[in-house]
């Protein structure tokens, strides 16, 4: 079985952004932390939910996938009730229906509003 690593850019912590083993990739995840200065973009949640996207299609690209292949999505917003509906509608606009499973849940996430994390099934290549 193969095993590859992803990497988009410098890493905040001991982590690659995501691993490819067989013909399914899992991210670590992602936040709207930008890879090439450090810093955390975007104030509102729908601001970091779209860098969030800008990052997560990168890593789909360097693995050979899309949007379209995700098969698992989990979310971690910082304030679930105050930002929901606007994380909802971003993601909405950005994900292709049909919209793989996903689980959105509160947690504590210091300096970020929303972290991500998904597993997508590498298509093959004919």
């Amino acid at each position: 079985m193969t095993v590859t690593t992803i990497s988009v850019g410098e890493s905040v912590a001991a982590y690659s952004h995501g691993k490819v083993v067989g013909n399914l990739l899992f991210t670590s995840g992602i936040t709207s932390h930008d890879p090439v200065t450090g810093e955390v973009r975007g104030e509102t949640i729908a601001e970091q939910t779209d860098y969030c996207f800008e990052l997560l299609t990168a890593i789909l690209e360097a693995a050979g996938c899309t949007l379209a292949d995700l098969v698992q999505v989990q979310v971690f917003l910082n304030d679930i009730v105050g930002d929901f509906a606007d994380f909802n509608a971003t993601y909405s606009a950005r994900m292709p229906a049909p919209f793989p499973p996903r689980a959105t849940v509160g947690a504590t996430l210091p300096g970020y509003r929303i972290e991500m994390l998904v597993t997508a099934a590498i298509p093959e290549v004919h």
